[in-house]
């Protein structure tokens, strides 16, 4: 593990929380609207991935009635019907009930459909799958998010505190010129030069400080928090056990981009398998049972109760429906040549861009190293050419020289060591490292 620190400085308030890179990314997923629509599309294909959502199961369907009623009925019947007597000639029924009962259960159940029901349910299977995968595809576009935000904001407060540094050397020397132009030691000339850079780095002082503190409200919005109290770890490792081939041979198996791709084509081959099956023969059964009881008064059957068991075996064979199936077994297949096409240029520009991530880090890490060395180089030239100013043995134009040229190698440093760091995640991401189980 290779370890770095800023060379900016930090003053730590026991008071103040110090959010770590690990902290500001817990922060982040917690809040994080798109991570919660992907759980819950996680939990939604959960859902979906079951038997009876790919109709394997029968369907029962209970059906029940009451009906009752109350009236005043009169019944005069024909001359010819003769009830042995007279009397019976005209019946009144004043108040008379008559009620009826009904109850069935019925089962219908899809014998057979070209196993149109199993290959749904492995498309589900697999779309369960996806949703899981699209869910830590989030979290890792999230992670890498903050990283980059993270550092950058690093940067720019290091870039902060190196112009800092700059201007107070440009004011001190201001200050000097203005003595010594006062007792006409110096000429007005070397005065003029020293307010110029003095407000040159001001201004560059002042841009950087906007910069960096919009950068921490940028961060904090992306994470999800509004304490602006927080004290940012400023500590940089590296991690020096990394190697292309590890990290092919894991990109293979966990990189969220490649799984998706494949479960994508898995998807195809199964809509594929449905529109073939749609050519088969389906056989569907119905059964039922039914009971029903029912009475009047003014009937000639006062009470009668049925019972009664049903069921038809139905079987369709599909001959011509406008080549709609057809259709769809032809772009079924089209499609499943796409995704396959798709998946091949997935893997080859995720392994391209591992490769070329794995180089940029390498590259950044020797270039530390070197810089690393060039720093203090730097950094000597810079207090020699300051105490020759001092002495009056270098000019205002070469102590300034010598003054930008430390700052700009600071600034290219500090860009490189954040964006080396960057490099490192990336590769984790590209490798299915990011997240570990």
């Amino acid at each position: 593990m290779i370890k770095y620190f800023i060379f900016f400085i930090s003053f730590y308030s026991f008071s103040q929380e110090i959010l770590t890179l690990e902290k500001a990314i817990q922060y982040s997923i917690e809040n994080s609207s798109d991570i919660k629509v992907a759980k819950n599309q996680v939990q939604i294909s959960d859902n979906n991935t079951s038997l009876g959502t790919a109709g394997l199961l029968p369907s029962i369907i209970v059906n029940s009635g009451y009906n009752s009623s109350i009236s005043n009925s009169e019944f005069e019947f024909n001359s010819f019907l003769d009830f042995g007597g007279g009397s019976m000639d005209e019946i009144e029924a004043n108040n008379a009930t008559s009620a009826g009962f009904s109850s069935s259960v019925g089962l219908n159940y899809t014998l057979f459909n070209g196993f149109s029901g199993i290959y749904t349910l492995k498309k589900f299977e697999y779309l369960d799958n996806f949703s899981k995968q699209n869910l830590q595809f989030e979290i890792e576009n999230k992670i890498i998010e903050v990283v980059i935000k993270y550092y950058e904001y690093l940067n720019r407060k290091n870039l902060y505190n190196v112009l800092k540094e700059t201007h107070n050397v440009s004011l001190d020397r201001y200050s000097r010129s203005y003595e010594k132009s006062k007792y006409g030691l110096s000429s007005k000339l070397d005065l003029l030069n020293a307010q110029i850079d003095l407000n040159t780095d001001l201004i560059n002082l002042n841009n950087a400080q906007v910069d960096f503190k919009s950068t921490k409200n940028d961060l904090l919005l992306l994470i999800g928090v509004s304490d602006t109290s927080f004290v940012f770890d400023d500590t940089v490792l590296f991690n020096d056990s990394i190697f292309l081939n590890d990290l092919l041979k894991k990109q293979k198996e966990k990189n969220s981009s490649l799984l998706m791709a494949e479960l994508n084509y898995n998807i195809a081959k199964q809509d594929l398998k449905i529109s073939k099956a749609k050519i088969s023969p389906k056989i569907d059964i119905t059964t039922s049972f039914s009971f029903s009881k029912s009475g009047s008064e003014t009937s000639f059957i006062s009470k009668q109760t049925d019972r009664g068991l049903f069921g038809i075996v139905n079987i369709q064979f599909p001959i011509f429906n406008g080549d709609i199936v057809k259709r769809n077994i032809k772009n079924s297949k089209l499609n499943l040549q796409s995704k396959k096409y798709q998946l091949s240029e997935t893997q080859k520009k995720i392994e391209s861009s591992l490769i070329n991530t794995f180089n940029l880090y390498d590259q950044g890490l020797k270039n530390l190293q070197i810089q690393k060395e060039n720093l203090e180089i730097f950094e000597l030239n810079f207090q020699k050419s300051k105490e020759l100013y001092l002495l009056g043995q270098l000019n205002s134009l070469q102590f300034r020289e010598a003054q930008l040229n430390l700052l700009n190698f600071k600034i290219n440093y500090s860009a490189n060591l954040f964006n080396t760091k960057i490099q490192e995640y990336l590769l984790y991401q590209f490798s299915g490292m990011l997240i570990m189980d």
